[in-house]
């Protein structure tokens, strides 16, 4: 009797494994739930028709994010791990009070586990700011807008136990941002001032209600007027969050969404997958001139209230942000809307545009170019071309003041300089930098030549420092019959 016990017991438990797998053939697999990545259809050939020897790896990988009931299976474990330890089963998601959820990434930036760091936040702004130049120099306004974190606004909300740091990422920027003499379309203290919610309780971002006062927000800030927030409406049960759905996939449950009495007031010039395309294009019948919007997921929400505000608007989700995109809708607007979570990406030249080039130079020729004005280390530098336009990027591995811009300098002309974005990047050196050049300019864009034309000026402790490009570094002979001071006095 035991003996047939143990095999019903074996049978039924194989059949339950089985089960999985073989719903799958009248199921179908399962879809991915919220901003999932599911692994592909393993495939027995390579696209270079190579066998594909991880085959086996890449089918085990693909049956664990499709296999039957997967989606249930995921938000029973939710459901259990909330009601029974009050955890997330999630990494992504974090169990707030009162039933809201927040994104995990946004606890860091709260406490100041992660932040920017003083460099960070300088060459942020000075990116902001050289891109609010080229804006202006072709007659248009500018302006930067910070999407709050949910949790920077509800901690009330949030988990027990976080403190908030004494500077977060956000406040340096801000500063910075100041310092730089930056358009900025402040959000933090209008959100949080509404006694209604703003953010959605199961979602990451902001309610219709608060991409309508951020609209508002974003055109006071050109020296227009909004009136989106007076829009009429009335919340809804309508909205699937995004954190909620990554935690029970299965679950049909919907957040209150803010929904317009009316229909916003444009159309697309192009049709459009959803709004999470990289680029939408819309017109309207308002009188403002053309709108060029560079966005992340807060513009979902956004976009349309900006579209009927505008007569023309072009956003743009791609990043590095191009500005070379004015001309094609003749834009006399441009904003960056950019959530708090992800402002480090600001600090990695995150704009493309003529990169430009000096009227007059800040330091004086007689004390750069001398012995003890040149950097121990030499400027390593990387050139790659994209159509008509390159990039001629690279680094110093030497210290250099917070605040301190990055010049690049002809050997060969040294009154021809031009201001490159400032980087952070602590893999390639302390002094990082891009700098975009259509082929018509004057540096030649061979990598061997700009090798040896062009040198790096940046500022430590106070004082000008020149870092010579590795060839010429390594060539005083080369130097010195370009008549450089440098080798002639030593």
């Amino acid at each position: 009797m035991k003996k047939y016990a143990y095999l019903l017991f074996t049978v039924l438990f194989l059949s339950a494994c089985l089960v999985p797998s073989l719903a799958m053939i009248p199921l179908g697999p399962s879809s991915a739930a919220a901003n999932e990545h599911l692994a592909p259809a393993p495939q027995a050939v390579k696209p270079d028709g190579s066998p594909n020897w991880d085959l086996l790896s890449d089918a085990a990988d693909y049956f664990s994010d499709h296999f039957a009931f997967r989606q249930e299976l995921v938000t029973a474990d939710s459901a259990l791990k909330a009601a029974v330890f009050h955890t997330s089963a999630q990494p992504d998601v974090v169990l707030g009070r009162d039933g809201w959820l927040f994104y995990a990434e946004t606890l860091d930036c709260y406490t100041g586990a992660s932040t920017l760091t003083e460099r960070q936040a300088y060459c942020a702004a000075r990116s902001l700011r050289l891109a609010q130049g080229y804006v202006e120099e072709k007659g248009g306004r500018f302006t930067f807008a910070i999407a709050p974190n949910k949790l920077s606004l509800y901690p009330e909300h949030g988990p027990r136990g976080l403190e908030r740091a004494s500077a977060t990422g956000a406040d340096r920027l801000v500063e910075a941002l100041a310092r730089e003499g930056v358009a900025y379309a402040d959000l933090f203290g209008p959100l949080a001032a509404q006694e209604e919610d703003m953010y959605l309780r199961l979602d990451s971002h902001w309610t219709n209600r608060g991409a309508a006062l951020g609209h508002d927000l974003l055109l006071k800030s050109f020296g227009l007027t909004g009136h989106a927030f007076d829009k009429a409406g009335s919340y809804q049960e309508s909205h699937r969050g995004d954190l909620y759905e990554m935690l029970y996939p299965a679950s049909s449950r919907l957040d209150r969404q803010f929904e317009f009495a009316e229909a916003l007031d444009f159309t697309y010039t192009s049709p459009i997958r959803g709004v999470d395309d990289l680029r939408i294009q819309t017109s309207s019948g308002a009188e403002n001139g053309p709108l060029l919007l560079f966005r992340d997921s807060f513009g979902n929400a956004l976009h349309g209230l900006m579209a009927e505000s505008f007569s023309e608007a072009l956003f743009v989700r791609a990043t590095p942000y191009d500005l070379r995109l004015m001309d094609q809708i003749g834009a006399q607007y441009v904003a960056v809307e950019l959530v708090e979570r992800n402002l480090s990406q600001l600090a990695q030249a995150p704009f493309v545009m003529p990169t430009p080039k000096l009227a007059e130079l800040p330091w004086d020729d007689e004390e750069l170019y001398r012995p003890e004005s040149l950097s121990e280390a030499s400027a390593l530098l990387e050139v790659s071309a994209n159509g008509s336009n390159t990039t001629l990027s690279g680094a110093v591995d030497a210290p250099c003041d917070p605040d301190s811009p990055v010049y690049l300098v002809l050997v060969d002309d040294p009154s021809a300089a031009w201001e490159a974005f400032p980087q952070w990047d602590e893999e390639r050196g302390r002094v990082a930098f891009a700098a975009y050049f259509d082929q018509e300019d004057s540096i030649a864009f061979d990598m061997e030549l700009v090798n040896r034309r062009v040198n790096v000026v940046y500022r430590c402790n106070g004082q000008w420092v020149l870092a010579l490009c590795d060839a010429v570094s390594h060539d005083p002979e080369y130097l010195a019959n370009k008549g450089l001071r440098l080798f002639e006095e030593g």
